[in-house]
């Protein structure tokens, strides 16, 4: 046996719990609230969203590297 084989991993059942937990209540919500937060999930991504499309906007007015 291989030292790879006895790795030992946290213990995250109380993460996957949460998680559970969270799916149920969400589940539990109208559809309208289910929109809400989807459109609550965009507003917080689109700072993250336009920084992308800048950086995609600079690399290509960039001239291409030289490849060795």
């Amino acid at each position: 046996m291989t030292s790879a084989s006895k790795a030992r991993y946290p213990d995250i059942s109380d993460i996957l719990a949460r998680k559970q937990e969270g799916r149920r209540a969400i589940s539990r919500r109208s559809f309208g609230e289910k929109i809400a937060m989807v459109e609550k999930m965009r507003e917080r991504l689109a700072p993250l969203k336009k920084m992308r499309e800048q950086q995609r906007e600079k690399r290509k007015a960039a001239p291409p590297s030289p490849e060795k």
